[in-house]
Order: C-alpha cells, then structure tokens, then sequence
C-alpha cells in the first residue's frame, strides 16, 4: 500500500470554477440526465452562465472535503493499491468528448482506476453491499464521468457512513449511460451558448431565481395562455392536491403519535417530542413607542420617515380558473 498527495493550490480555484463554466462535469451530469436530488437543467444553466451565484459551503460539504484524504487512505489500504490523493482544482479533459469534464478525488494507481470518496451520513436502502454496482444513481453519473474522462474501464467508490463504515463500490464502464450523458449535454448546451433560459425546475436554484428576478410584476399587464402553459397549470393544481393530502396525512400521524406520548417525551429507541429551548425576543416597536412619548411632532416624523422602508409585496400565484 501507498498513498501519495497532491496538494490543492488556493491559488488555482478561480481559474477552476471559470473552465468549470464551459463543460459538463461529475457534478452537472446527475442533473443533466435528471438522477439529481439536488437540481436538474435549470441549477446546471444558472452556474454555468454565472447567474447562480457564490455556493456556499454547507456543513456536510466541509466535512465531506475534511475527511476525503482519510477516506482515501482508507481505500488504499483496503485494496493495498497505490493511490494518489488528488488535486481537486484540476479539471481533466477528454478530446474524445469535448464537452466533458471531471475534477478527481483519487487514483489508483494500480488498477488505473478512478477512485471517488464520500462521506455520507447514514446508509439507507438504497446503498447495497460492498463491491457492487448498488448506489445511487447520481454518484453512478458521476463516476461514469469520470471514467469517459480518463478512459478506465470500472471505477471506485469509498464510502464512508456515519463516520464508522467504510464500503467500497465498484462500476464498469456503461455505455448507455455515457450515451445519454452526451445526447443530454448535446441537446441543452444550445441554451448556454445562446444564454436562453430552458424550462424551470423545483431546485432551490431556480426557485430563488424566479424569485428574485421576476420579484415585481407590471400591473394590468396580460399574456395569453399557450397549450403548454396550461398544462403547466393544471400539473401545478394537481400537485397542490397532493401535497395537501400528504400534509394532512403526515399530520395526522403525528397526532396519532403525540397524543400517545402525552407529557412523555421518548420513544427508546424510536422518537423524541421534546421542547426546544427557550427563544427571547424585544418588542421593539413597544420600547419605541416608550422612548417617542414626549417627543415634539416634527422630531417623532422625522424619526418613522427615516426607519420607514418600503418593500415591494410578495408576488402570489393564485389559480383563478374553474373546473379544475
């Protein structure tokens, strides 16, 4: 066993995110084929015409990056391989695919493979036992990526659950996937080429998107309804319905299980329903009304124009068609 370690370079991340922005990497390709729990075309179009702003690194983010050289280590002894940590401002390219790219968390030197390392929180049903191909489908994009990258035939994937199991996975080469991958990347880098917005999705990214560039509206304005947009509509009413029904329904289960609780606050082993602690707030338009008393008129007008601001109202979509 060996483990080599190429260090990062701060000082290359700028010029990283920038080619990032002109290919389809490990990360988009998930939302590209639409495998992703966490976005789908639209997030991959905001980064990518750099209308999505600056991520912001989350907990689970940091301390995936903290523990990737102790995962690969781990790895390395696991398959006594030769394996380098690699540099992850180092976006590999491929000729044979030119909108493709990848940035590696390890290579095994060995076996000539790409090895990628994950720290993950909890191992669900959807994570099957070692050295199979049974993983989510988004880490499964991500790999295959990484292999139309680097031409390897399989990859690795080093798991780490709940900080205490370690798995390995492996992958082979699929081609379908890889052809769908192309085909997908094909049909939507039209939109950022030609800065056109493609259909939104339910992201968080397009969300806050919609939200904050289309926040006013111009009154008395009107647009005709298309085929597609009533369509839209009536799939929009339709899942209203059903996320009421589901609302309804996980809250009478948790009635069901509060109410059998009482003034208990544990289930062993099962559940908690305890209280949080205990929030303070000011009322501090009753202290200001307190300081104003006695104040001269034209003082206390000066004092409400000066801390009156005005914001615009929420913009509403509400269904006015019948029949629904």
């Amino acid at each position: 066993m060996e483990f080599i370690t190429t260090r990062r370079n701060e000082a290359d991340k700028a010029a990283w995110l920038e080619k990032r922005k002109h290919y389809i990497t490990g990360t988009d390709a998930g939302k590209i084929i639409g495998v992703s729990p966490w976005g789908g075309k639209f997030s991959v179009w905001l980064d990518k015409t750099g209308r999505g702003g600056e991520i912001v690194e989350t907990e689970a983010m940091k301390w995936g990056k903290r523990n990737e050289g102790t995962i690969l280590k781990a790895y390395a002894e696991e398959t006594d391989s030769k394996v380098e940590w690699m540099d992850g401002y180092d976006l590999r390219t491929n000729d044979s695919f030119p909108r493709i790219g990848a940035s590696l968390d390890g290579w095994n030197h060995t076996l000539g493979i790409p090895v990628d390392a994950k720290n993950i929180r909890w191992k669900d049903e959807k994570w099957g036992d070692a050295y199979t191909s049974d993983f989510p489908e988004y880490y499964k994009a991500q790999l295959q990526v990484q292999m139309m990258v680097t031409g390897a035939k399989f990859a690795h994937l080093a798991v780490l659950f709940c900080g205490q199991e370690f798995v390995i996975y492996t992958m082979d080469y699929d081609e379908e996937m890889a052809g769908k991958i192309l085909a997908e990347s094909d049909a939507f880098w039209p939109y950022v080429e030609g800065d056109e917005m493609p259909e939104a999705d339910g992201s968080e990214g397009a969300t806050s998107f919609v939200k904050e560039t289309l926040a006013v509206g111009k009154p008395d304005t009107e647009k005709a309804a298309t085929d597609e947009i009533m369509e839209a509509v009536r799939n929009l009413v339709n899942a209203k319905k059903a996320k009421k029904a589901a609302e309804e329904e996980e809250a009478k289960w948790g009635n069901v299980v509060k109410v059998f609780l009482g003034d208990s606050t544990v289930i062993p082993g099962v559940c908690t329903w305890k209280n949080n602690k205990d929030s303070v707030s000011t009322d501090w338009e009753s202290v200001a009304k307190e300081a104003m008393q006695g104040m001269p008129a034209e003082q206390k007008a000066e004092l409400l124009r000066k801390a009156t601001v005005i914001k615009p109202g929420n913009r509403t979509l509400r269904i006015t068609m019948k029949g629904f």
